[in-house]
């Protein structure tokens, strides 16, 4: 799953000293980029500049922050692809920081892979800061220099070798205190029996109790190691959660959730603050158990209003079952039942509980 990219605003009366001290301070990506553009923009004639990160043996960014500065156009692009330098990079390796002009001094194709990606205009030379881990490339900020103003000077050299070392004990404290955190959450998912995930704030996957990896086995790729929801897993949170800035723990956010193997539900259990600015989100799978009985067969246009989901809330009414026994029968909220005992009675247009049981009872 590719991460969203994020635009932030630049503070126009950062201060340098200031913006070092945030640098060094950080305890997060977010703030720790922050502080980045806050610096480079007091230092260098900066178009904008990104931080691709979580970069693959390929040389793909899979995740990425950006800035774009005020002169940019309207709906301008971000460079966010490594497509133009790869090849540099691979006949360089560990190499700090390089040009545009280097890439392309030596690779004919370079200018026109860049163009293919349409990058936003009014820049004409980038400059690449490569941090590298044992196990090859970990991120690259891309720094676009305004167009006319291409010229790395003295100073522009100086602020760059002072600004690598920087970046890089950053990025290695963020990864720290990442590894940290999600030890930390597996530690206590660990322990836990229910079906539970974690979810940093674009949705990639945290960690999995041992109930949710072997619930989820078939469609998170069933190893020790989550791989990501699917695309219609994905783009319903994506409309859920960010509307849930106050939760109310248990709420069900997905009902009927079908997934290889299996249908789910998927509640809200609550938001973890980890990271200073975005959230965590702290889920609960449960998987929808199968009807107690076969469905009655019943006049079709009466039980066709209803989903599989009411059909089966239907039964345990007519068995006799209160809400609340409900509730605990299907692993639900008394909130959520309640809300489909509603909709059954709108449904079937009845007014009340007797009238419902009634209906059922002589339709069966």
């Amino acid at each position: 799953m590719v991460g969203r990219e994020h635009d932030i605003a630049v503070n126009p009366d950062a201060c340098p000293v200031q913006a070092k001290r945030d640098l060094l301070r950080a305890l997060d990506l977010h703030a720790l980029w922050r502080a980045c553009v806050d610096l480079l923009n007091q230092y260098l004639p900066c178009h904008s500049c990104t931080l691709m990160y979580d970069i693959t043996g390929a040389y793909q960014p899979q995740r990425s922050l950006h800035y774009l500065g005020s002169s940019a156009a309207s709906g301008a692009r971000p460079l966010r692809s490594l497509d133009v330098a790869a090849p540099y990079l691979q006949r360089n390796p560990r190499i700090d920081w390089y040009t545009l002009s280097q890439v392309a001094s030596d690779d004919a194709q370079a200018r026109q892979r860049l163009r293919a990606q349409n990058p936003a205009p009014g820049w004409n030379e980038f400059i690449h800061m490569a941090f590298w881990r044992d196990e090859g490339l970990e991120a690259v900020l891309s720094i676009r220099m305004h167009a006319g103003q291409e010229q790395i000077t003295g100073a522009h050299q100086q602020f760059l070798d002072e600004l690598h070392p920087l970046m890089a004990a950053g990025l290695q404290r963020v990864r720290s205190l990442q590894h940290e955190r999600r030890t930390i959450y597996q530690a206590l998912l660990d322990r836990q029996s229910q079906a539970d995930i974690i979810l940093d704030h674009e949705l990639h996957l945290i960690s999995l109790s041992p109930a949710a990896q072997r619930l989820c086995a078939d469609w998170l790729g069933g190893g020790s190691r989550p791989v990501g929801f699917p695309d219609t897993v994905v783009a319903a949170l994506r409309a859920w959660l960010p509307q849930a800035s106050q939760p109310v723990d248990g709420d069900v956010l997905m009902d009927e959730l079908q997934l290889p193997g299996t249908q789910l539900q998927i509640s809200l259990q609550g938001r973890l603050q980890a990271d200073g600015l975005y959230p965590m989100f702290l889920l609960r799978l449960m998987p929808i158990p199968p009807p107690i009985a076969a469905v009655p067969v019943l006049p079709r246009p009466m039980w066709c209003k209803l989903s599989p989901t009411e059909t089966r809330v239907a039964e345990l009414v007519l068995d006799g079952m209160r809400n609340d026994e409900i509730a605990n029968h299907l692993r639900r909220s008394r909130k959520t039942i309640e809300s489909q005992i509603s909709t059954i009675y709108r449904k079937l247009d009845v007014g009340h509980r007797a009238q419902l049981v009634r209906l059922l009872s002589t339709s069966g």
